[in-house]
């Protein structure tokens, strides 16, 4: 337990019976948001229960909410339970706040952090039965496979070829030419390859649509950088599914995206990467099995031209999907919001009817 847990225990204890004694209807939902990427990993999960709030941990982050149009309140909140995308236990530091965590992104890219920090949740969400499997074999006992909610908008039809060819008009993409994403995870994690290709994604302009998308906690002179490039798009959106739906090829190092992007089967080239802590032989296995592997921008240039005329990874990739995602249905939210109205059952916080017909929504 942090210290700063330590001391915020008891006052916090304090102010939720307080706010327990004035409240006596419906439990109250809270979904936290701590990184504004958790809110749009959350987001269809949100939308099943229109009565709960949504909580920013900090001013920063509200503000943003709300230049979105989502109405927040500022951390901290006395719910009776809160919904987060991250390990951020501490600052609900009472058990009396009944916890549900999401995974932050698909499958298990990097290696699980301790199972402790997974059991004090009620439920925590992963996005595939061996998903889960792994988990428990670590010691976690609250897993439950739901699927990916982030991915529900590509196969629920709310993303329709519609709404792909506006953004392609938006984009200013030119439809003769292939479209090719860059993707790279947080830099200082050292499971990143952004350092072989930053400085040299211009020279494809001239045959591609180049797209480039980034962790949000990528370095500053990265970000920077790419940004002031004119002949390629940076997207600085949380969401990128819709991007990566317009994109043909996907390349990337051991960023969670290539799981999202696998949904979709179609190629992906990848960065070899031997270093970082959290990195594994199985992630680099599993890796290498659903993409072309490369040491250089050289060799990631030719990677790509031979994918597109040649894809020879789509059964393996399909093969990939079964392990990464319990469906492809686009009714992961509707599982989550089940599995939330079960741990409500559980607890016996009264539920009306209106929050038990979630999942048929």
């Amino acid at each position: 337990m942090k210290l700063s847990e330590y001391l915020l225990t008891t006052p916090y204890y304090l102010f939720w019976k307080v706010k327990k004694l004035f409240h006596s209807g419906e439990p109250v939902i809270d979904f936290y948001i701590g990184e504004m990427m958790d809110y749009f990993i959350m987001k269809p999960v949100i939308r099943k229960f229109p009565q709960s709030r949504v909580v920013a941990k900090n001013a920063s982050i509200k503000k943003e909410l709300e230049t979105l149009g989502v109405a927040a309140i500022s951390w901290p909140s006395f719910p009776d339970v809160v919904i987060m995308a991250r390990h951020a236990m501490h600052e609900f530091p009472i058990d009396n706040v009944l916890k549900i965590g999401m995974a932050h992104g698909v499958y298990q890219f990097k290696r699980f952090i301790k199972a402790k920090k997974y059991n004090v949740f009620q439920r925590f969400f992963m996005t595939s039965q061996e998903h889960m499997l792994m988990g428990e074999k670590i010691g976690i006992e609250c897993g439950v496979a739901i699927g990916c909610p982030k991915l529900d908008q590509a196969f629920n039809g709310e993303i329709d070829d519609n709404y792909l060819e506006e953004l392609t008009i938006s984009l200013n993409l030119d439809p003769a030419k292939p479209t090719v994403m860059f993707s790279a995870t947080w830099d200082k994690s050292g499971m990143s390859a952004i350092h072989l290709w930053h400085e040299r994604i211009e020279e494809l302009s001239d045959t591609y649509n180049v797209m480039v998308t980034l962790h949000p906690f990528m370095s500053k002179r990265y970000t920077d950088s790419l940004r002031n490039k004119k002949s390629i798009f940076y997207i600085d959106s949380y969401n990128t599914v819709p991007y990566l739906m317009l994109a043909d090829v996907l390349v990337s190092d051991t960023s969670s995206i290539i799981g999202e992007y696998c949904a979709f089967n179609k190629p992906i080239v990848s960065f070899k990467v031997e270093t970082g802590t959290r990195l594994t032989e199985d992630i680099k296995e599993l890796i290498g099995s659903i993409s072309v592997s490369v040491q250089s921008f050289d060799e990631a240039k030719t990677a790509i031209e031979k994918s597109l005329k040649n894809d020879t990874l789509r059964a393996a990739r399909e093969a990939a999907n079964k392990k990464f995602f319990y469906a492809l249905d686009g009714k992961a939210s509707d599982r989550a919001a089940e599995e939330i109205v079960k741990v409500l059952q559980e607890n016996n916080l009264h539920t009306d009817a209106s929050l038990m017909q979630v999942k048929t929504e």
